[in-house]
């Protein structure tokens, strides 16, 4: 274990350990207790496991539960239960919003912030298009997908942009060498596959979300656009 686990584990437990004690004091001996122990035994497994991912994705919950359980249960030291009741769940209600805000970006998501996303990438929509999927989010890593089913006007002049830019590489069998968009020139990778008229690149810059990497992917037999945006 480093030194952040070491000390963030110190305090998991430590927090644990007046989980137990606050219900104890109040006369809540079995919620102190099977509470303690819980949290105990699932901060002993999470080290032992030596598992990076259950340490990243579970200790926070536990720190966030905690604070919660101890918000409440001081102010029923303190006589305001009512008080307690009220303010921790709004905490948990926090906690909620927090934990869906990218379902919540995702479904919030509309027309005209495709239409603001693609123009970032000098792609203007001109008619009217259909959001097909659009996801976001990543546990070790942001990504941005968007697939959208758009006008054959759309699709003709988009491939016409693609297939008429500089170093255009024409339809090749790319399965031992398939082409990748530099991260030093920042220069952009305009390539034709069996299925697909590609446009990959970096910027130096990252957007608001931090995808700095991106690859357009406009079908040849259907009229999608896929845009990929990844934070690496």
């Amino acid at each position: 274990m480093n030194h952040f686990n070491i000390i963030t584990s110190l305090i998991l437990f430590g927090l644990t350990v007046l989980c137990f004690w606050l219900p104890f004091k109040v006369g809540n001996k079995i919620t102190g207790i099977i509470t303690g122990v819980i949290l105990s035994l699932t901060i002993a497994w999470t080290i032992l496991a030596k598992l990076e991912f259950l340490v990243i994705f579970i200790w926070p919950f536990i720190l966030v539960f905690q604070i919660i359980f101890l918000t409440y249960w001081t102010f029923r030291i303190f006589k305001r239960p009512k008080t307690g009741k009220y303010i921790s769940s709004f905490l948990t209600l926090g906690f909620i919003l927090l934990c869906m805000s990218p379902w919540i970006s995702d479904w919030t998501f509309s027309k005209n912030d495709a239409r603001k996303l693609l123009e970032k990438h000098n792609i203007e929509l001109k008619d009217d298009f259909k959001i097909l999927k659009n996801e976001s989010g990543g546990f070790m890593d942001y990504a941005h997908t968007l697939k959208i089913q758009i006008s054959d006007s759309d699709k003709s002049r988009i491939a016409t942009e693609i297939r008429e830019s500089k170093g255009f590489l024409e339809v090749e069998d790319f399965r031992n060498n398939f082409p990748s968009a530099d991260y030093e020139t920042f220069e952009e990778l305009n390539f034709e596959t069996e299925n697909y008229l590609n446009r990959e690149y970096y910027i130096r810059e990252p957007l608001e979300d931090g995808t700095v990497h991106f690859h357009f992917q406009l079908s040849k037999t259907k009229n999608e656009l896929q845009y990929i945006g990844i934070d690496e």
